[in-house]
């Protein structure tokens, strides 16, 4: 499903590239345009981010997680005052087949979604968490995604609710605006294409058994109404087992759905995730990504980066520096995580790999990196095990906890250390082997406030003996990672303040004031680690558009440094035992709008 018949090649906004797929009707080369592509400096968190092209395709909406930006295709720049237009704050927009915008945001005090009058902007009955799409001719909509759940068709004032079993992840109007298309995802991880005939509210069944995401989705409907082109994963279900495989290189493709006879086939086979299909004109448009991670490392006192292992991320050194642990999997949104294990592969002294990787914790769904106690007994990971193969990330039967499992035991052995988790950070020892730092939410919570927590163990049988919230200091509402100084009486923690402004903090465990160093920007979780001596702090933060990799004194936080100038994001470094290199994931990322025309 992945391989198909595309090749990679670099290309700049409207440059024809040289990558084909192949027709599913003959066996003809169609050639795709990368219309436009960017390289976000993100970890995970625009894995989803998509793009939304303008009815007469002079630009396009692109985002999800972090808000929309709206683009000119011809310049490739940002047109910021005709996305705010006359509103005072927009968090989220979507064209209108006419062309004008409908956005979600504040205007004048009003707060919700609104539309593009003849002067003015009108404000919708949308509900502001639902995510809409307005019918052809702008007088019905169709909207999924707000509190309550189902889908709502029709007036804006009065819309019919139609209730499913499972959640609606994308719709679409077909083009005489009497009939509303939705995706609807099951709790066995596969999809339901169901047809609504807005006029008499009846409910049919098109297609069922779809490998589509468990999140939003797209569907293009085409100008006849007589095709549908949706995301699959492939064209049949897939082995429940596949999704929780690092190997199994499970990616989204688009497919051609015959609304007649049912029959579908690809259309778009190419590496990597390619989604979020649209109908403009005579071409398909879609979201590709092109993700890939690499741990790599870089001398303590800087310089360049050299990868030790390829498709690997959140490196962790074993407590003698003879190993590296990490994460493999990738972030492909057909598995979304489900697929993470980890592994380890021997270095030498100079950080030179000397084995093929070494699974070191796997099973049904996401591992992370393990962090070796000093002692060498345990190792510690943040996992969501299931006992079955759940379908998606947020399915019942997943955990979100920190385990203990001895070095080289079975999975079967692990110990579960915590039961409250919620979005659990990765683990850091205390010099004594006897605790653990880590940050995760809190069940029963505010979603989105990590804090710190520390447990305490019985280093001989990994039993839990306490377990504690550290206490932040005042004004600060929450932590995004954690590590214990090798000296044994701080943690350094970093702490999100707003949009991309974070700062370093260290916490004293002997009863000491908080200590704030430094405030930074950074697109992502970054990551920090103490060098051995615990008179330095590494960290990552933005330079320019990328993560890079900078060191701290702790006695002289006006001393921060840089570290690298890497063509990619550098996160998530870990400070060799002998204090002589660091590692860290290396970040690869591009977003690309790419069309083709419809044979």
């Amino acid at each position: 499903m992945t391989g198909g018949c595309g090749r990679r090649f670099a290309a700049f906004a409207w440059l024809a590239s040289a990558l084909s797929v192949a027709s599913c009707s003959s066996e003809r080369a169609i050639p795709v345009e990368i219309v436009h592509s960017e390289a976000p400096p993100t970890w995970f968190e625009d894995g989803w981010s998509y793009y939304e092209v303008s009815p007469d395709r002079s630009s396009a909406l692109f985002g999800a997680r972090f808000g929309f930006r709206l683009i000119d295709l011809e310049s490739g720049r940002v047109d910021r005052d005709r996305y705010l237009g006359a509103m005072d704050r927009v968090t989220e927009a979507t064209f209108l087949r006419d062309g004008r915008l409908a956005r979600s945001g504040i205007r004048s005090g009003e707060e919700g979604w609104f539309t593009e009058g003849a002067d003015t902007l009108v404000l919708s009955q949308v509900p502001l968490d639902a995510d809409p799409r307005w019918s052809p001719n702008g007088s019905l909509v169709a909207y999924y995604g707000a509190a309550g759940g189902g889908l709502f068709a029709g007036s804006p004032d009065d819309p019919t609710r139609y209730d499913f079993d499972g959640f609606v992840t994308g719709v679409a109007w077909a083009s005489g605006g009497d009939i509303v298309y939705a995706l609807v995802d099951h709790e066995d991880g596969l999809s339901l294409l169901v047809q609504i005939t807005v006029a008499n509210h009846t409910v049919d069944t098109v297609m069922g058994g779809l490998d589509a995401t468990a999140r939003f989705s797209s569907i293009a409907v085409s100008p006849d109404d007589s095709r549908a082109y949706i995301a699959l994963a492939g064209d049949r279900a897939p082995d429940p087992e596949d999704r929780h495989r690092p190997e199994a290189q499970r990616h989204m493709d688009i497919f051609e759905l015959d609304l007649a006879t049912r029959e579908l086939r690809a259309v778009v086979q190419t590496p990597g995730d390619d989604f979020f299909p649209q109908l403009r004109d005579e071409y398909l448009y879609w979201t590709h990504n092109e993700q890939r991670e690499d741990i790599v490392v870089v001398p303590v006192v800087g310089g360049d980066a050299r990868v030790v292992v390829e498709n690997g991320q959140i490196p962790y050194w074993s407590a003698d520096g003879s190993q590296v642990a990490f994460t493999v999997g990738g972030w492909s949104i057909a598995n979304w995580a489900l697929n993470l294990d980890a592994a380890a592969v021997n270095v030498d002294a100079d950080a030179t790999r000397l084995s093929d990787p070494t699974p070191i914790v796997e099973g049904y769904h996401e591992d992370f990196t393990p962090a070796w106690s000093p002692d060498g007994r345990w190792i510690a990971y943040h996992s969501h095990r299931s006992d079955e193969p759940v379908a998606f990330y947020a399915a019942e039967g997943g955990t979100d906890d920190i385990y203990l499992l001895r070095p080289g035991a079975p999975t079967e052995d692990e110990i579960r250390l915590t039961d409250f988790g919620w979005e659990v950070g990765v683990a850091d020892w205390s010099p004594d082997s006897r605790r653990l730092v880590f940050d995760s939410w809190e069940r029963g919570g505010a979603p989105g406030i990590s804090k710190p927590w520390v447990a305490s163990i019985d280093s001989e049988s990994g039993r839990l003996i306490d377990l504690e919230r550290l206490p932040l200091p005042p004004g600060v509402e929450g932590s995004l990672l954690a590590a214990w100084s090798p000296l044994g009486d701080e943690i350094a923690m970093v702490e999100r303040i707003e949009g991309r402004l974070q700062a370093l903090w260290i916490l004293s465990l002997e009863g000491g004031s908080p200590e704030r160093l430094l405030q930074f920007e950074a697109s992502t979780y970054g990551g920090v680690d103490w060098t051995p001596d615990g008179q330095h702090i590494v960290y990552a933060a933005l330079a320019g558009e990328r993560m890079q990799l900078f060191s701290v004194s702790r006695a002289r936080p006006n001393e921060s440094r840089q570290l690298t100038s890497d063509r990619a994001s550098l996160v998530q470094p870990q400070v060799s035992p002998d204090g002589r290199w660091i590692a860290a994931t290396r970040l690869t990322r591009s977003k690309q709008l790419r069309r083709l025309v419809l044979r």
